[in-house]
């Protein structure tokens, strides 16, 4: 996968913060919109941020908000302390489609940017929300707050 265009099809992973420091992981689905910054940056290739996230040491118990028949990739990153995200639209009709990530999974102890590995740590930095606090937005228009190249576009 190409750090400079969108990975058509691929279910990555993205990360970024809050204004509060928390760490939000964000599942595309192969579809969702990614930030640009994520994308253009020669930080680190969007497969690998899902990894180094299941690397880090478990700190939390895990709240799942929905149900999901496999809930072992999102549970696994909601461990370790991030928010999980998903695209909502990969798994709705045309009339439930809100066009947001959704948040599926709470970590019960929210880790902050600087506790992230030294890898992920600067992808937060770049990719970062600062109207938004993970702890109260159920769903996320990412778009309406970062530059962001879409599923079937050129970046």
């Amino acid at each position: 996968m190409s750090n400079s265009g969108y990975p058509e099809g691929i279910d990555c992973v993205w990360l970024a913060s809050d204004q509060d420091g928390h760490i939000g992981a964000f599942m595309t689905g192969g579809i969702g919109p990614i930030p640009k910054r994520g994308l253009c940056s020669d930080i680190m290739p969007l497969e690998d941020i899902e990894g180094l996230i299941c690397d880090m040491p478990i700190v939390s118990e895990v709240r799942l908000l929905i149900s999901v028949k496999r809930p072992d990739d999102i549970i696994d990153l909601a461990k370790r302390g991030v928010f999980v995200y998903d695209w909502t639209d990969l798994h709705r009709t045309a009339r439930e489609a809100i066009d947001a990530y959704e948040k599926i999974a709470i970590p019960t102890r929210p880790i902050k940017s600087g506790m992230l590995s030294t890898q992920l740590n600067p992808i937060a930095r770049v990719l970062r929300f600062s109207n938004v606090k993970f702890v109260d937005k159920i769903t996320l228009d990412v778009r309406a707050h970062l530059n962001c190249c879409e599923s079937q576009e050129s970046c």
